[in-house]
């Protein structure tokens, strides 16, 4: 770790030194009940090819910066916490991230979620973990925003929990008095398994339905939802940030203020856009991925339902702590929909921002060829003057080109036919080079003085957490 900090630092002060203005620049030249994901494929295989230039360190710091969430350490000492008796007294809460069942005779329920104790820490506590975030100048409304969003984020899990859940369908209740004993907790308190479950129905329904699942025994929400794919059709698999609710993860202070302390706000045309896909593609089935901590879950899932289609969530793991471990369980969850729904097809949507879609969807489209429908990369850099990361689109090399589309807006998706294969936008120019393309050089290779501003901010942040971890 203290050689991998040192060569980062040394790499940040390099992207520092390019960043800073010069008079004169010169340009760089079959679906089983318990489905089991197998090992994602890395991102990199080394140090050297993450940061293997200027821009590409600046746009590989990124994750680290907006993914600065605190971690479970920060959290214990910030709480005086040592161990389990110090939280003896604070009862027990479940939350179950709302998920997914496929269907192999009787309908087999994902239950996904995590075990965990609140102790009582302040906002202020909290938000001074939090890397990178400034709360100076709050108005009322944003002040309370940041409360009830990070107050969750003090979440200690609880190891090797026992649990016990419930499944009710139209309000009726279709387990026993005892309910369904799951698998222990791991020890960050997570649990994921699938579970059979006898007395919801067969397969016959041509559209997704919701049942409510439940956990006994605990405090906190302790309720979700499962939804239950048809075995055929059109799932489509979402990103979150700036694909359905702008985020602006490639601006300093602004993306985490607009996750923690604004209100969140869609990016136009989205909404509609999914509301439509909800009633023309068959036996449609929406899935929402984020790399946005679990213990955030509640926060998401109050946005999300309230502005798009039922769907099931996908949460970032509380004991990851890098971010190629990020990308792998982007990549499992993507693995294990897959092999859940062998059957189906898949849209996939994301944004030019988010390194870890731009390698988990074409690396996912060379595995399963043909469970693609269509991929969709909003290119934000192209709508959004504030976006000079860099992104690297090389992954799209080995797919076929017209199952990909990088679109602007909302406007440019709404009359594909998708069901028949129409991905493709042709009043919409492509500019794909299958590198490393935007970010701090303009089209001529000279540097914008912008740029270089941001540059520099990004990596200054990205000196600060490395020099910490010396």
């Amino acid at each position: 770790m203290m050689t991998l900090a040192r060569s980062l630092f040394a790499l940040s002060l390099v992207a520092f030194a390019a960043a800073s203005p010069a008079p004169n620049p010169v340009p760089d030249p079959a679906p089983a009940p318990t489905p089991v994901p197998a090992p994602a494929p890395q991102a990199a295989s080394s140090i050297e090819s993450v940061f293997s230039s200027v821009t590409g360190a600046v746009a590989s710091a990124l994750p680290t910066v907006l993914g600065a969430f605190p971690s479970l350490s920060d959290i214990e000492k910030k709480a005086g916490v040592s161990d389990g008796n110090d939280l003896q007294n604070v009862p027990a809460a479940g939350l179950l991230i709302p998920s997914y069942a496929n269907y192999s005779g009787n309908w087999n329920l994902r239950f996904y979620g995590l075990a965990y104790k609140l102790p009582n820490i302040s906002t202020d506590d909290i938000v001074s973990l939090i890397d990178g975030l400034s709360t100076d100048n709050l108005n009322q409304t944003d002040q309370q925003l940041l409360q009830n969003r990070t107050q969750d984020l003090a979440s200690i899990p609880i190891p090797k929990a026992n649990l016990t859940a419930i499944v009710s369908a139209n309000g009726s209740s279709v387990t026993n008095s005892s309910g369904i004993q799951l698998t222990t907790a791991d020890d960050f308190g997570e649990f994921d398994q699938f579970v059979t479950v006898p007395g919801l129905g067969d397969n016959s329904s041509t559209t997704a339905r919701v049942v409510e699942t439940g956990l006994m025994d605990i405090t906190g929400p302790g309720n979700g939802t499962v939804i239950l794919v048809p075995s055929t059709g059109i799932s489509v698999v979402s990103d979150i940030d700036d694909v359905m609710r702008i985020t602006k993860v490639y601006v300093p202070n602004e993306g985490l203020l607009n996750s923690f302390a604004r209100p969140y706000v869609n990016v136009p045309g989205i909404p509609e856009l999914f509301a439509k896909w909800a009633k023309s593609l068959p036996s449609a089935a929406f899935h929402y991925d984020t790399t946005t901590p679990v213990e955030l879950t509640r926060t998401y899932v109050d946005y999300l339902f309230s502005n798009f289609p039922l769907g099931s969530l996908e949460m970032r793991p509380i004991n990851l702590t890098e971010p190629s471990e990020v990308l792998d369980a982007r990549q499992n969850s993507l693995l294990k929909l897959f092999q859940t729904f062998p059957q189906r097809k898949f849209v996939l949507v994301g944004d030019s921002s988010s390194s870890t879609l731009l390698s988990a969807y074409p690396q996912i489209a060379e595995q399963f060829p043909n469970n693609i429908a269509c991929i969709f990369i909003r290119n934000t850099s192209a709508t959004d003057s504030d976006d000079k990361i860099p992104y690297d689109t090389s992954e799209f090399k080995n797919i076929p080109n017209n199952t990909y589309f990088f679109y602007r807006t909302a406007e440019d998706l709404m009359n594909l036919d998708i069901e028949n294969g129409e991905c493709v936008n042709s009043t919409v120019p492509q500019n794909i080079t299958f590198g490393e393309q935007g970010g701090v050089l303009d089209n001529n290779g000279a540097v914008a003085l912008g740029r270089m501003q941001y540059a520099a901010a990004v990596t200054g942040t990205l000196v600060a957490i490395v020099l910490s971890m010396l």
